[in-house]
């Protein structure tokens, strides 16, 4: 196995999988045509990130770390993973017709007086909506992209899939280290080696399966997220 490379090391360099290859095969599903306006700058952003998460692997086979770098490593892997699976997912949604649209736009709100209700302060607003000439997409979180998909079944029928999905989705809130909820915990006591495993087990699923219809070779650039760290 071919390891990271230092500087003046009389040894074949390790390289991730071209950003060539991997536009051209993620190019195979995310395509013009069909309702997505920057499918360049997605294939291309993908591709990046997609390389730099295979380099991400590498850094924890290859380097000792300290138990805390260990730990940032897996987030590191987790948020980039996750991101990948949400864009990619957005545009499945968009391609099979199934992102929210919406006729209406805000037009003005007009704030209203306080009042009492229930023995609480209330105001009442009103807002005033105009109707669109074609129909705009509707923002989605991925909570709600997932439970699309789930009842889709845009992603197969594996119910752990979609399980996965919901966990990752909750670790990729972490990537705001302001604490916003009521979430417990910090990032040592929150991301583990298995979270790596869930990580890749989404996303390898995705990238092999029939969205892409890859041969022998294109699989094999995957082939890294086989590997088990929570075992």
């Amino acid at each position: 196995m071919t390891k990271l490379t230092l500087f003046g090391e009389d040894r074949g360099t390790w390289y991730p999988v071209s950003i060539n290859k991997l536009e051209t095969y993620l190019g195979k599903y995310i395509e013009q045509g069909h309702g997505y306006v920057h499918v360049t700058q997605l294939k291309k952003d993908l591709a990046y990130n997609l390389q730099y998460l295979q380099f991400q692997d590498r850094v924890v086979q290859d380097i000792k770390l300290s138990s805390v770098l260990y730990t940032q490593s897996i987030k590191t892997i987790v948020l980039i993973g996750t991101s990948i699976i949400e864009s990619i997912l957005h545009f499945i949604l968009i391609r099979t017709d199934n992102y929210k649209t919406t006729e209406w736009a805000e037009k003005d709100v007009f704030k209203g007086n306080q009042e009492k209700l229930n023995g609480e302060d209330v105001r009442i607003d009103t807002v005033i909506y105009k109707k669109l000439d074609t129909k705009i997409q509707k923002h989605m979180t991925f909570d709600s992209m997932i439970k699309c998909a789930n009842s889709k079944k845009l992603l197969g029928k594996s119910k752990l899939m979609y399980e996965k999905l919901e966990t990752l989705r909750s670790l990729r809130n972490r990537v705001h280290l302001q604490v916003t909820d009521n979430r417990s915990g910090t990032d040592w006591t929150t991301f583990y080696a298995k979270n790596i495993d869930e990580t890749y087990m989404v996303l390898y699923s995705i990238m092999v399966s029939s969205l892409f219809s890859p041969n022998r070779e294109e699989k094999d650039y995957f082939s890294y997220m086989l590997n088990r760290y929570g075992t």
